[in-house]
């Protein structure tokens, strides 16, 4: 029985939002709308979409907010119609609600707007088609030939979200685009994608003249995951920029391959602290197989060697260590002195 009381309630508390539809008062009919979204009754497709056409733009962009929510694939070519509104808020909004739809037959006027749009209504439209997922694929790829870079920028970030297979030889070609910010993007959607075919040409990318691209790509091999790469890594330990430098570090830390821990002590001597501590990390992250490495390194002319290997000796806890970094407490510099004191608390803990 009082299910049967509800329902005449629901349905006199929506007739009376079609009512205010129609209110002189701009900011009931804005409640209005919104609140007929909310109620996700598809009933309210045909007033709404007549309120697309409001002489307010408060009150059309709630009618846009509103049609999304009801998410009926009816409400597409108004929604569509609106990406042309006078007013960018509610341009944006029908941008943002056709989104919600995830329709295959918006995937074209989405493109629309990521070729011809201002800078908000792309960043708008990336986020429907990023909805879209995997249908939008091939539009997307497209657009990697677009004349214009910021376009061909924003499809690359999408296909990163899209995460679909198919992207990854076009993304491999982005790799080579004329333009820094879409070579990045690419490294980085790469990186999203873990596809091992990657792999050669994000090698290959180390070399790229911009550092930016270059750090990337010394990301996107330690995620990647593959030690083919770790010849690569090792010579970026040398980088012109600390940035690569200590991307190539952290690389060889996830790769966690024993082989690296030669080039990671030599990368104590580093002029940049950021990137000592990057291969002191990734010593730590090898473990027990760099641990003899680690060991004659405290006998390295180097102070700052001696003193990140025994820092990182105490975080690897290895106890055949413990003898050497007693000895390491008589070292001339009071660095290494220190940094054995703290390793050897940490193994006894």
């Amino acid at each position: 029985m009082a299910r049967d009381r509800q329902e005449p309630e629901d349905q006199v508390a929506f007739e009376r939002l079609l009512d205010w539809l129609h209110s002189p008062d701009w900011e009931k009919r804005f409640r209005a709308a919104e609140g007929l979204g909310k109620t996700k009754d598809p009933r309210a497709i045909k007033p709404l979409t007549e309120v697309l056409a409001d002489t307010d733009e408060y009150v059309r962009e709630s009618a846009a907010w509103a049609l999304g929510e009801i998410r009926d694939k009816r409400v597409l070519e108004p929604l569509v119609r609106a990406f042309d509104d006078q007013d960018k808020f509610v341009r944006e909004g029908a941008v943002g609600a056709v989104g919600k739809l995830k329709d295959a037959r918006s995937i074209e006027p989405l493109i629309r707007v990521l070729r011809e749009g201002d800078e908000s209504m792309r960043r708008t439209a990336e986020g429907a088609l990023a909805d879209l997922g995997t249908a939008a694929t091939e539009a997307l790829t497209r657009l990697l030939q677009d004349e214009d870079w910021d376009v061909r920028w924003r499809a690359v970030r999408v296909l990163a979200e899209g995460k679909d297979q198919k992207a990854v030889e076009p993304l491999i070609r982005a790799l080579k685009d004329e333009n820094k910010y879409v070579r990045e993007a690419a490294v980085l959607a790469l990186a999203e994608l873990k596809d091992q075919r990657a792999v050669a040409p994000l090698i290959e990318a180390l070399d790229d003249e911009n550092k930016y691209v270059r750090e990337e790509a010394t990301n996107a091999l330690g995620e990647l995951g593959d030690t083919s790469a770790l010849d690569a890594l090792f010579k970026a330990l040398s980088d012109k920029d600390w940035g690569v430098r200590w991307g190539a570090a952290n690389a060889l830390g996830e790769l966690k391959d024993k082989r690296s821990v030669e080039y990671l002590i030599r990368s104590f001597k580093d002029e940049v602290r950021y990137v000592r501590e990057g291969a002191a990390e990734a010593c730590q992250r090898i473990g027990r197989p760099g641990v003899t490495l680690l060991i004659e390194g405290l006998k390295d002319n180097d102070r700052n060697v001696r003193r990140w290997c025994a820092w990182t000796l105490g975080k690897i806890r290895d106890q055949k260590a413990a003898r050497h970094l007693i000895m390491a407490l008589q070292d001339e510099d009071g660095g290494v002195q220190f940094a054995a004191e703290v390793a050897l608390s940490e193994l006894e803990e």
